[in-house]
């Protein structure tokens, strides 16, 4: 059964969806109202994407051979799951996606790597995965997301490439950035040239725009890339997205601009949610991603249902895996929103 953020009642603010809380770039805003009134909508898109691959590769200095366009980050990771069909499927463990769904639909075992919890951070100790049975870690597929959801470490590229050195034979490394440019892409190995490495993009949360899917696969892989994108349903970007995001791309200057201004916004109020939120007594662990894990004394749905009764709504965090009902995942937003946020929580707190 799938469990997301973006599902809040009506009515109150929603801090269970990850994204910008800056909003959609301007320059896309104008791409996509200028595209609707062309009735671009009437054609299909060119399902090779040259021109949108190109403007990725163009934005983040990559071969453009190397790419596939993807509806999101989330599409990777079934396509991967399905193409590669893994003798076994490990996931570096609390983490976002369907895996268990697809593990379960394609008869693929599926093993959990726990992160090490160490005081309020979550870190990955690449030896949990170097101690499993060397036929676990042969021919399998390894799924690690960084910045990591639901937690929020940012897991260092070292560290990431001792892990590597534990795949054994056929193995492959899928690696879901889905946020990281909200960290201004620090520990990314987008374009790192490794063979058994998958790296998956989102461009969903940092143009604020979750109804609007998009991102894409980089792989210097060429057996998987073509497996990839011979799976892939051939127009999977719809022609807005496809060539508005391609415009914004070429923009390039603006585009980091922009995605300076929101890391150093996301920063400052995410400073500002965690000592708060602290200073009432929540468990609140480091992150450096757009949202934050907290854990509080009271369970889900109860939790819930009292901020929502205070118009404001959380992510039940308790279907990630080694998470509970005590858990929430919390976005990060404008002050005005942050504050209404620390409000609900006082007041659950004291029960008024």
């Amino acid at each position: 059964m799938r469990a997301h953020g973006g599902r809040a009642p009506e009515g109150v603010i929603d801090f269970s969806s990850p994204i910008n809380p800056l909003g959609p770039p301007r320059v896309l805003v104008e791409s996509i109202e200028r595209l609707v009134r062309e009735k671009v909508y009437v054609k299909y898109p060119d399902y090779s994407y040259r021109s949108l691959r190109e403007a990725v590769a163009g934005y983040y200095n990559l071969n453009v051979e190397n790419l596939i366009p993807l509806s999101g980050a989330a599409e990777g990771l079934s396509l991967l799951i399905l193409a590669l069909k893994p003798k076994y499927l490990i996931t570096v463990e609390p983490t976002f996606g369907d895996h268990k769904i697809a593990s379960r639909a394609l008869g693929v075992p599926w093993v959990t790597v726990p992160y090490a919890l160490e005081g309020l951070d979550y870190k990955l100790d690449p030896g949990i995965l170097c101690s499993l049975p060397r036929g676990l870690r042969r021919n399998s597929l390894v799924i690690l997301s960084n910045p990591n959801n639901p937690s929020g470490s940012l897991t260092p590229k070292n560290v990431i490439e001792e892990l590597l050195s534990c795949l054994d034979k056929g193995s492959t490394l899928a690696l879901d950035e889905a946020f990281s440019d909200f960290t201004g892409d620090s520990e990314s190995l987008l374009g790192s040239g490794f063979e058994d490495v998958v790296v998956l993009r989102s461009f969903t949360k940092i143009i604020a725009m979750p109804g609007l899917r998009a991102g894409f696969m980089y792989t210097s892989n060429t057996r998987i890339h073509a497996l990839i994108d011979s799976i892939r349903q051939p127009w999977n970007v719809n022609i807005i997205v496809s060539e508005a995001l391609g415009e914004l791309l070429r923009e390039k200057n603006y585009l980091k601009q922009f995605i300076r201004e929101t890391v150093e916004f996301i920063e400052a109020e995410r400073g500002f949610l965690v000592s708060n939120m602290r200073a009432l007594g929540f468990q609140v662990y480091n992150s450096r991603a757009p949202f934050l894990l907290v854990r509080h004394p009271e369970p889900h749905p109860e939790f819930n249902n009292k901020l929502a009764a205070r118009s404001v709504y959380v992510r039940d965090a308790s279907s990630f895996a080694y998470l509970s009902p005590y858990h929430s995942r919390v976005s990060v937003k404008l002050r005005s929103d942050n504050l209404k946020l620390l409000e609900a929580l006082e007041d659950a707190v004291r029960g008024s």
